[in-house]
């Protein structure tokens, strides 16, 4: 048994009694009796996680590569003039406890000819579709352009940018117009001054 102090009604300890239990009487990780057991329980407890998270692992890797076989096979590249860009949080199409998760996505709207053979006549339309994406392919989008896209369904694989155009001799504060910028003309400090 565990011999722990007596505390009497004014808040002090009795006389002659432990504060603190004996050393070596209580079970714990590193003396007493139970030491060995826990440890056991600890290392199956770490390898029952490893495993675990190994098996995601490879869950997850399997996932994608079948999802890259797919895309793939059934990619095209088509122009896209962007109409906009957002990030949306949105519920997977999934089963179980996921369906209630919220999880970032990246969305771009925009307008595609699609063309088909009608009875042997090609017959060409305008459709805006919303495409799903990267981070990194969704940064080098911007609306009211055309780009060349790598489109599979619904997903944009690979957007053909060019980089963005740098002036020759701008100023780190100019953005490109004569009268300086917005602020600047605002403060009267612009080449052209209002009187």
């Amino acid at each position: 048994m565990v011999e722990h102090a007596k505390i009497d009604e004014q808040g002090k300890a009795g006389s002659g009694q432990w504060l603190f239990p004996r050393a070596g009487s209580l079970p714990g990780l590193f003396g007493g009796t139970m030491g060995l057991m826990s440890w056991i329980v600890v290392a199956v407890v770490a390898a029952l996680l490893i495993a675990a998270y190994i098996g995601l692992f490879l869950y997850a890797r399997k996932r994608q590569k079948a999802f890259d076989e797919q895309y793939a096979a059934l990619k095209e590249r088509r122009e896209v003039f962007v109409l906009n860009k957002k990030v949306v949080r949105e519920s997977p199409r999934a089963k179980g406890i996921l369906k209630y998760a919220k999880f970032k996505t990246y969305q771009v709207t925009g307008r595609v000819v699609v063309s088909q053979n009608v009875r042997g006549v090609q017959v060409n339309r305008m459709q805006v579709m919303t495409f799903h994406t990267t981070k990194q392919e969704f940064d080098k989008i911007q609306p009211n352009r055309k780009y060349k896209m790598d489109i599979a369904g619904n997903y944009i694989g690979f957007v053909v940018a060019p980089p963005p155009a740098k002036r020759q001799g701008a100023k780190p504060g100019d953005n490109g117009t004569k009268q300086g910028s917005w602020w600047r003309r605002m403060l009267g400090r612009g080449e052209l001054r209002r009187k």
